[in-house]
Parts: C-alpha cells; structure tokens; sequence
C-alpha cells in the first residue's frame, strides 16, 4: 500500500490519526489510530484501571450508561468530554460539563492531544495514549448511497459497508443518534437489493403496547375489540421486500420473542388466527440506543440481538463530519427551492458564507434532521437567531408578505407537489400533515399531550417527538 499524504511513516505514535491510502488493488482504504482510555482513578472501585480500546471518530466520556466510556461518578456530567479524529492528533473538548476538564491545574475547553495525557473530571482521572496500532476499512468511492449524501472518509467507509451487504439478505441492524438518517440507510439498502416487495417501515416506538403485535403480524377479523375487518400486518406487507424495525430497542420484552420466532422461522402468525404464513422479508433493525448495553443491562434479549445485528452499520453524527456541511446545505437548499417553486413561492436567497462558519461552530445534538430545520428557517427568515436556539425551536415561519393570499386547493398542491422528484414530494406531503396532524390534535386536547396521544392512537413520546421536531408547544401546566 502506498499513503497519499505526507507525514511520518505508519506505526509512528506521531503518523497522522486519520488518513485515506490506495492499496495496490486501486480501492481506497481509511486508516485510523487506535485510542485507548484508562480510568485510573474514580469512585467506582470496579471501574479502577478499566481499560477502553476505540478506532473510530469519536470518543464520548460521561456518566451517561450510554457514554462510549461510562464512569459512575456524581460529579461527572452525562456527556463531560469527546475526543474526536483531528487533522494532526485527537481533539480533546468540554461538552459543557459543570464541573470543568482539567490537565493539571488548568482548565481545558479545547486541547489537541498527541502524547499520553491524564485528564481530571470531577472525582475521577483517566489516561488517554495514543496508540501507533491502526485499523484499515475500504472506503465507496461515492458521496452518496440512495438518499444519503456525504464526501468525508466516515461516511464514505459506511456506503462501502453497506454497498456490499444491499444485494444480500443479510439481517442489518443500522445504529445511530436521533437523525442521522438511519431510515435513509434501510431505504437505500432496499433500493438496491433488487428485492421486487415493498420497502415497509414501522416505528416501534409509536405503537401503543397492546397493538404491536396486531401491527407487525396483523389480525382476523374479532380477534379483539375493534378489530372490524381482517388486517394484514408489516411483515406480510414486506413480503418479497424489506422490513425496516426502526426503534427496535423500544419492543417490550415478550414482544421480542414474538418477533424473534418469526425471524427463525419465516413464518407469522395474525392475533387471533392459528394459521401461519410463510414471509419472505428482509429486516433491517434501527435504533439510537446501544443495544449491546441494553443486553448487558436486561432490557434486551441476548439471542434476539444476534439474531439483528448480523451486520452492524453506524451512522456517523454530524458533529464528527462537518466538511460534509457544505454539500448538505447546498442539496437542503436545492430540496427548499423546488418545494417552494412547486407551491408558487419564490426560491430563497442562499445562505453566505458567515451563517456557513456558524454551522461549523455547532454540534448539532439533532444531526442532519436538525440541519434541515435550520436551513429551512435561516433560508427564509435569514441566519438572525444562533442555531439550536430554543426560543425558535426549528419552526420555518413564511413571512406574511410571502404566503399566497389563499391556501391552494389539495389539487393544486397535489399538483405542485407533482413537479418534485417522487421521495421530495412524499417527504414534503408528510411533513405538512404531521405538523397539521399534530398541531390538530393537541389543539382538541387542549393542549394536554398525554390525552393527544391516547386520541391519537400515539405513543406519548412519538408525538412529544413530533412537537419538538416542528416546534409545537402544550399548553402551559398541561401534558
């Protein structure tokens, strides 16, 4: 293999943490360094001298359970530190902790880490060494895979992963934070397979508790009060096609052995029916969560677990792959352009390079779904409020001088819709009526988000997601 940078050799402690090689076969390979992390000293004598090995882009350090490195230490934040890949080293940063990061006596905010350095945090230390080990994963020589965009090396290493494993049928089970894009990933993986079924997602975490069965496997006709007509579930939908379980760690227990069983035998049975039915569909599981720990924690079922992550994709958080910014502004704004020309709106100016270099300064705790958001708001009213600010709370508010004089007839907005590609127009009709949905139905609830839910037919938390996405608040003392 020959590198195609610069620097000191491979294998140097001081080699470059992060850089692309061609290997003799032409395909492009990213090597990563190794970090590891030691807790020297904390409160938990059973965490003492714990050590952590990563080669990845980032590092998060934190009480939270969920925390790359979990420390039980009271005096720690949830997310107290993030190491991530550097031009020349690791980025050691303070996630806003409350009681600081210090290297000795001084208090960090930010440092690059190239030598072996011990970091204090709250009542703990930990030792974090760079390692001159590496590992090599092949990298797509494309910036995109169906809907997904993305030139950096992270996201170019998981098209490469998830190019080879489309046309199989193979179990995939896709890992990342809330909207990175996992439901992109499953969408494009079936795109590819060839598979001639229908592409089905079901949220897991949207369905009350008594109808996940009847929605994954359906029901006969009686087989339960309200059940009026006989009602097929996803997986016969999915048939021939592909199953996405997004949210799959919020199945309830005794749900997972259901959805285990038909896993290991193909076959589903409806509620109510002693019949079952061969299926022939691909699953493809999702979730924010760590679904090992919640194994290691009892909130999962070991063997159905392995059963999902045959293949294990993670989709890369915003924040570790900023110079993909541009390119995702740029299509966003493309996508606004055509929606709003279809609707009889003017385009919208593009954003300048200073709302750019704000963007670049931010973490964006929402991804690539809270980009949209702030894009779609900044295009229209201009970059005049700090991205993530909570007062605005990602709501794109046309100016009035802007809005047509009268709503378009659904014709005419079918109409218009028309005139977009086939996944701009359907995103763009379900987003209005998600939003109008939602607003409606708090609005008859009085504001009470729990009684939204319950008429709704909603997890509680499926429709508090949906008030934070568009930016819709309760009534005040109410949900």
């Amino acid at each position: 293999m020959n590198t195609t940078s610069g620097g000191p050799p491979s294998g140097s402690v001081r080699s470059p943490v992060t850089q692309v090689i061609t290997a003799s076969t032409g395909a492009s390979i990213r090597r990563i360094r190794k970090l590891r992390v030691v807790v020297v000293d904390c409160p938990d004598p059973e965490a003492q001298n714990k050590a952590f090995t990563f080669a990845q882009d980032e590092v998060r350090i934190g009480s939270s359970p969920d925390a790359d490195v979990p420390i039980v230490d009271p005096a720690i934040s949830r997310e107290h530190i993030a190491i991530r890949l550097g031009g020349g080293g690791w980025t050691l940063s303070d996630c806003g902790s409350t009681n600081g990061t210090f290297v000795g006596d001084i208090r960090l905010e930010r440092a690059t880490l190239f030598d072996d350095v011990l970091v204090r945090i709250g009542n703990s230390a930990i030792r974090l060494e760079p390692l001159a080990e590496t590992v090599e994963q092949e990298i797509s020589p494309r910036a995109r895979f169906g809907r997904m965009l993305g030139a950096s090396a992270a996201m170019r290493e998981m098209f490469a992963l998830l190019e080879k494993v489309a046309a199989s049928d193979l179990t995939v089970l896709v890992e990342g934070e809330t909207g990175t894009g996992k439901e992109l990933a499953a969408e494009g993986l079936h795109e590819q397979s060839g598979r001639p079924g229908a592409f089905v997602a079901v949220n897991c975490g949207a369905i009350p508790r008594e109808l996940i069965e009847s929605e994954l496997f359906g029901h006969e006709k009686g087989a339960f009060t309200g059940a009026v007509r006989e009602r097929l579930g996803a997986f016969a939908a999915a048939d021939r096609g592909t199953l996405l379980l997004d949210e799959v760690g919020e199945l309830p227990l005794d749900m997972q052995a259901k959805l285990l069983r038909a896993l290991e035998r193909r076959e589903v049975k409806a509620v109510g029916s002693d019949r079952p039915r061969a299926i022939d569909v691909r699953v493809v599981a999702a979730t924010n969560r760590s679904l090992a720990r919640e194994v290691a924690g009892g909130a999962f079922r070991q063997d159905l677990y392995y059963r999902l992550a045959v293949v294990v994709v993670r989709v890369p958080p915003l924040r570790t792959r900023l110079e993909d910014l541009r390119l995702l502004v740029d299509h966003m704004q493309d996508e606004l352009a055509r929606r709003r020309v279809a609707v009889g709106l003017p385009a919208c100016p593009r954003l300048d390079e200073t709302a750019i270099a704000m963007l670049l300064r931010y973490d964006f705790p929402g991804n690539v779904r809270e980009l949209r958001n702030i894009v779609e708001r900044w295009s229209v009213l201009g970059a005049t409020t700090p991205p993530g600010d909570p007062a605005v709370g990602g709501v794109v508010n046309v100016p009035r001088e802007t809005e047509p004089k009268a709503p378009p007839a659904a014709g005419a907005e079918l109409s218009g819709l028309v005139a977009l590609p086939y996944h701009e127009a359907k995103d763009a009709w379900i987003e209005r009526f998600e939003r109008a949905y939602a607003e409606e139905i708090l609005r008859k609830s009085g504001g009470n988000v729990s009684r939204a839910a319950r008429d709704a037919g909603i997890d509680r938390r499926h429709l508090q997601r949906l008030m934070t996405r568009f930016g819709i608040r309760s009534g005040d003392g109410q949900g």
